[in-house]
């Protein structure tokens, strides 16, 4: 919990997942208390263990994983640090042929 103009509010941040990776997962998105201002992307997954599973079993290089829009890869990689506020999309790897 943070304290901010006196009052106590919680560092929020909302994970959403897409396509083939919803219907895995059985949710579309969650929000996150972070329980302190800043953690690494690496850290949050720890929260949502269903998804770490996922990520690790596929490879996390094979996700498209963006906060607020920019490629963590460009970022920190799993190291990136997450805000409150912030958003993350994780997009499953893509298929076809």
């Amino acid at each position: 919990m943070n304290i901010s103009e006196g009052r106590l509010y919680e560092a929020m941040v909302e994970v959403r997942v897409y396509l083939t990776l919803r219907e895995k997962l059985g949710w579309k998105s969650k929000t996150l208390s972070l329980g302190r201002n800043k953690v690494k992307f690496s850290e949050l997954l720890d929260e949502l263990k269903d998804l770490k599973g996922v990520l690790e079993d596929f490879g996390y290089e094979n996700f498209m994983i963006l906060l607020n829009g920019r490629n963590i890869r460009l970022l920190d990689w799993l190291d990136t640090e997450v805000e409150e506020g912030d958003s993350i999309d994780i997009f499953p790897p893509a298929g076809g042929g």
